[in-house]
């Protein structure tokens, strides 16, 4: 993951996927990605940019996807690669500072990053290079923590008391994913909501997922023209 390096920096991300090393399922990223590909997946090229502990990138390698993956935490990539050999599937890794990916232009069918550009105090760059590296045609795929839920009290009360394992972050309404598609020239096909909570926030945060302007995360699927 490339983050700005004054708040939310790299050694925290090592620190936090040393203890953090096996999310159990995958995001519903899976099934969407599957949706918007249909029978393609099998020969489709996808992109995770800021991989983390490799779950949904390997799952998608599973179903038959050209994986790739890319993250700057030294620890997860190991992590990714652990996952990948565990489950007999190949992907490819890369380093790179996400504002300035090391691909050519039009290289994949789907680009798509779960949980990094609220790590951004400034997204364009990052956001731009996803659009850069997508084939015409393609799919963006944005998923980032939502504004309008209980959870980002709580999370924005731990940052102001620097106790956020991931040091700063901020969060974006369906309203502003739905701005992008407008300032970055792209067709939004669907947005959705979704989270992961413990049993105990469960039964309350789970019934808020339903929509996607009271969910705890919010996702943007574009199509690039």
């Amino acid at each position: 993951m490339s983050v700005d390096v004054d708040r939310s920096p790299i050694g925290l991300w090592d620190a936090y996927w040393s203890k953090t090393q096996n999310l159990a399922s995958a995001s519903p990223l899976i099934p969407i990605i599957a949706s918007v590909l249909g029978d393609r997946i099998a020969t489709a090229k996808v992109l995770e940019v800021g991989a983390g502990s490799g779950r949904d990138i390997v799952a998608l390698a599973k179903i038959g996807a050209a994986a790739y993956a890319n993250d700057r935490s030294e620890i997860a990539r190991h992590l990714v690669i652990e996952r990948a050999a565990s489950e007999g599937v190949a992907v490819e890794l890369n380093a790179d500072d996400l504002r300035a990916l090391g691909y050519a232009d039009a290289t994949f069918d789907v680009v798509y990053s779960q949980g990094v550009l609220e790590h951004f105090t400034d997204i364009d760059a990052p956001l731009r290079e996803q659009i850069r590296v997508t084939k015409p045609g393609g799919y963006i795929i944005v998923d980032v923590p939502q504004t309008f839920n209980p959870y980002t009290i709580y999370k924005q009360l731990m940052i102001f008391l620097k106790r956020w394992p991931a040091g700063w972050e901020c969060q974006y309404s369906p309203a502003d994913l739905k701005g992008f598609a407008k300032k970055y020239d792209l067709e939004l096909v669907r947005l959705y909501g979704w989270g992961e909570h413990s049993k105990r926030t469960q039964p309350v945060l789970g019934l808020l997922d339903r929509s996607p302007w009271l969910a705890t995360c919010v996702g943007a699927v574009y199509r690039k023209r």
